[in-house]
């Protein structure tokens, strides 16, 4: 079982459009979220992200299963939108993107990654410490409480 990790370029839109919608829908319950924002995204934010973002997208078997986007300011990097098809969930593919988004901001020379996840998503905000972030505020948005968790970048 080989995960392989690829930038995405403009050709690849559809594909992360399509991995994106599909990993989120599990978030589509309103009982939960008022609104889940991945889901909102048009194949042209997508387009946007790819020329002013970083995305990748993970291949396991030559099959595409996830992606996750990040970008910089200054010392500090943003991830968002990690998602998984849910078949594949399981198998370590979150983790390695969220190792490759770090390795890459590291040599971008980037200190801190910061996220934000769903506090009530226990089971994601667990999957988050083991890799090393903290939880370091609590934001109440859109009737749900987000968590912003943070990790510093060794070098």
């Amino acid at each position: 079982m080989e995960i392989i990790i690829k930038k995405a370029d403009l050709a690849d839109s559809q594909l992360v459009y399509n991995l994106t919608k599909t990993a989120f829908k599990a978030y589509a319950d309103p009982s939960l979220f008022p609104t889940t924002p991945a889901l909102l995204e048009s194949k042209e934010d997508i387009i946007r992200d790819i020329e002013e973002k970083d995305v990748l997208i993970a291949y396991l078997n030559n099959n595409a299963v996830g992606t996750v986007r990040y970008y910089g300011q200054d010392e500090d990097f943003y991830l968002i939108r990690l998602g998984v098809l849910p078949e594949y969930r399981g198998y370590e593919i979150g983790k390695e993107l969220i190792l490759e988004v770090e390795e890459r901001v590291r040599a971008k020379g980037g200190r801190r990654i910061i996220l934000y996840s769903p506090n009530r998503l226990t089971n994601l905000i667990e999957f988050y410490k083991r890799l090393g972030y903290q939880v370091i505020k609590l934001i109440e948005d859109d009737n749900y409480i987000r968590a912003k968790l943070a990790k510093i970048i060794d070098f």
